[in-house]
């Protein structure tokens, strides 16, 4: 297991960061072959249904992956402590609340998803194959709360390297599993989303099986699995806090995408192209977010203060450098990314989402140094603080972009979008400043 509480720590963040980087990188353009692979075999309103159904699975995925991200705070902080037993028992806990989460998300998505379909104006064309694209999502969801509940334990302890593993595998069988059900078998959407949770099954039963294999003192006995009040109040304050915070996230992202339906399939297919490529630039950032959120968590839990503050101030300058190249680099080759997802035919939505694009460039940056907070305030058991900067910018831009699109259309979302991370950002920057001033400690366990 890693200790990040000695050693350089530039080096560390980057050791951490890189196979969260890669994974997300190969996940996104995974994504991003599916999505290809639908659009070639099934058709285009095939590849924009399955953005819009995107749009939903991935906020009621997020509430999940919220929990397992809080709890993951708790994991690093007692491992730093080097508090096995209670890590242990830590891990009891937040399970037990994740699954019962879990059943409540996949009766009520599967239920309600027609209705769901409706409140966000997903276009006639694309409703049915939505609609079997996201029960067959919904049902599978169970492997989804396993595999992040094990991979947030994997990240906590420092193994990322396993985690980036167990993706590619998972990867490799939902890919070719992918082109198996939708190019070979033919079964359009609905192959789309078997193979989906079919990987995430895979990688459920990897994580499970390298821990208990692996990693001995993580392995729970009768003993650890037993109610603990204070510890259930923890595992919930922080899952809970956390779960707002990213399922919030989606919430706006649905909202918008609520707004970008209603100005019709064009629209809807230009943002879908360059959500694909923004989420793989993005991915970026939410490695680095995750790879200070647990350096900064370890060294809170073995009250290393000099090395939290300095995380934070060279994981910053680690992301900011990034942002910049990367935005600079997607400015210049946009047109050729577009291509391999767009048809070169299909002219109105090229250019609707090359405008985007030329827009995003300029603020991307700003979301690489707003990560950079939300590791920090997520390792230092601030989580409030984060939850209140990003709930804050998805009111904002979600405001902005349903008052704007009559007028400027999908140019609307990005510079929307911008002015709430520049909100986002003065915010982070006033907590960041109150925490340094007060001069308090939190304790995680209370």
């Amino acid at each position: 297991m890693a200790d990040l509480t000695e050693g350089n720590i530039s080096r560390q963040i980057i050791r951490l960061a890189f196979p969260l980087l890669i994974g997300n990188i190969i996940q996104q353009f995974y994504n991003t072959i599916n999505m290809m692979i639908v659009g070639r075999y099934v058709g285009e309103n095939a590849f924009a249904a399955v953005g819009v159904s995107g749009s939903v699975m991935n906020f009621f995925i997020a509430v999940i992956i919220g929990l397992c991200v809080g709890f993951s705070i708790l994991y690093a902080n007692s491992y730093g402590a080097k508090d096995y037993d209670k890590l242990r028992k830590t891990i009891f806990m937040p399970a037990a609340i994740g699954l019962g989460m879990t059943v409540v998300l996949s009766l009520t998505g599967f239920i309600f998803v027609k209705e769901i379909l409706y409140a966000i104006k997903t276009p006639e064309p694309l409703f049915n194959e939505g609609v079997i694209y996201l029960r067959i999502i919904f049902a599978g969801m169970i492997f989804c709360v396993f595999y992040n509940l094990n991979a947030s334990i994997l990240q906590a302890i420092g193994k990322t390297n396993i985690m980036l593993f167990v993706l590619l595998i998972s990867m490799a069988c939902n890919l070719l599993l992918n082109y198996t059900f939708v190019a070979i078998f033919r079964m359009g959407v609905m192959g789309a989303a078997l193979a989906t949770i079919s990987s995430q099954a895979t990688s459920a039963a990897m994580c499970i099986f390298y821990i208990r294999k692996f990693v001995p003192r993580l392995k729970l006995t009768k003993a650890d699995m037993v109610w603990d009040k204070k510890i259930f109040s923890t595992s919930f304050k922080f899952g809970f806090t956390s779960s707002l915070q990213q399922s919030s996230l989606y919430f706006g992202k649905l909202l918008v995408q609520s707004a970008i339906n209603a100005l019709g399939t064009a629209a809807v297919m230009a943002y879908t192209a360059d959500i694909l490529i923004e989420q793989l630039l993005l991915a970026f950032g939410d490695s680095g977010a995750a790879a200070i959120a647990v350096f900064v968590a370890q060294n809170y839990g073995h009250n290393e203060a000099e090395r939290v503050k300095n995380g934070l101030t060279n994981g910053m300058r680690l992301m900011v450098t990034t942002g910049v190249i990367l935005s600079t680099l997607l400015f210049i080759i946009k047109p050729f990314v577009l291509s391999l997802l767009i048809s070169v035919e299909n002219i109105q939505v090229t250019e609707l989402a090359l405008r985007y694009l030329s827009i995003m460039c300029i603020f991307y940056p700003l979301s690489f140094i707003a990560n950079s907070f939300q590791g920090y305030f997520r390792g230092i058991g601030r989580i409030h603080f984060a939850f209140i900067a990003t709930f804050s910018q998805i009111i904002i831009r979600v405001i902005l972009i349903h008052n704007l699109t009559a007028h400027m259309h999908l140019t609307a979302v990005p510079i929307s979008t911008g002015i709430g991370w520049i909100a986002m950002l003065a915010i982070q920057t006033a907590s960041f400043y109150k925490i340094k001033n007060s001069g308090t400690k939190d304790n995680l366990t209370a």
